[in-house]
């Protein structure tokens, strides 16, 4: 197959960022094209100073990129690059791993009760990445459904690595079951049934293996990060006391909705603002009569 110089440079350019030298770039996208070849021929098939080419040779064969096929002309052909590039991840990774214990005991560690703010929508959403990214042991959220699509993919990518899931989700109980997507995954409902209150429908708070919180209310994109253990505490003790909740609610709602009427409006009217109260008493209406709603309209 042969490349236009343009997709010879743009490839030469990115193995070059992965350690390559010009010449090793050059000479091993060349072998993937045409080999096996001799060290002459990729010198006069590429215009390249044949010293150059044996020196790039050698070099390429200690990174385990190219090997020889015969002795009597030597001949190369390229590793594959699948197998080139997984080994080179994973040194890559090995490499960065390492650099990250170790220069993490430089850090002083009373920098954990610092509060970081949030204030812009792409902010709040790159830092939820990241958490959830270098989660080791737990994540644990409270949050709308709907707040958590964009998060989907990494959160099923650290269950895979082993990490435990635990959600408290608002919204369509139906549509809540597509968080439960491996055994690793806890997956209650808000108060048994999803009911969003206050300011359930865009609040985030996120737990990550009891070291570091954040609360995002996603309508304004204003929220805070920290790794300040009381704080982080508080959040966990949220998060935990939902659960409780929910596993009341599993168990004694129709018990709760007699004495409190549906969405415990009768307890919940004492404490929460009245605009939330108003809110909270439309939901319970919308929920409990959808055809009269849409009539309405």
């Amino acid at each position: 197959m042969h490349l236009s110089t343009k997709t010879v440079t743009k490839y030469s350019k990115e193995l070059q960022e992965l350690g390559f030298t010009d010449y090793e770039a050059k000479i091993y996208i060349s072998l993937l094209q045409s080999s096996p070849v001799t060290a002459y021929e990729i010198s006069k098939n590429n215009a390249l100073p044949r010293p150059n080419v044996y020196s790039a040779l050698d070099s390429l064969e200690k990174k385990q990129a190219v090997q020889k096929v015969s002795l009597d002309p030597v001949r190369f052909v390229p590793v594959n690059p699948a197998t080139l590039f997984s080994r080179i991840s994973k040194a890559v990774q090995d490499r960065c791993l390492a650099l990250e214990i170790g220069l993490e005991k430089l850090q002083p560690e009373e920098k954990t009760h610092y509060v970081w703010n949030i204030d812009n929508a792409d902010e709040a959403r790159l830092k939820i990445s990241q958490l959830i990214l270098a989660a080791k042991s737990h994540i644990w959220i409270k949050a709308h459904f709907e707040e958590l699509l964009p998060h989907l993919e990494e959160l099923k990518l650290a269950s895979k690595r082993g990490v435990s899931l635990l959600f408290i989700l608002f919204g369509d109980s139906n549509q809540i079951e597509q968080f439960n997507f491996s055994k690793n995954c806890s997956v209650f409902a808000h108060e048994g049934d999803g009911t969003v209150v206050g300011l359930g429908r865009f609040l985030i708070t996120l737990s990550i293996d009891f070291k570091e919180a954040l609360i995002v209310n996603m309508k304004d994109h204003t929220g805070a990060f920290t790794q300040s253990q009381p704080i982080v505490n508080l959040a966990d003790s949220l998060i935990r006391h939902e659960i409780y909740l929910a596993e009341i609610f599993k168990h004694f709602s129709h018990l709760l909705e007699e004495k409190f009427e549906p969405g415990l409006f009768e307890l919940r009217k004492k404490y929460l603002p009245k605009e939330q109260v108003t809110e909270l008493k439309q939901r319970i209406q919308t929920k409990k009569s959808p055809s009269k709603t849409k009539s309405k309209k």
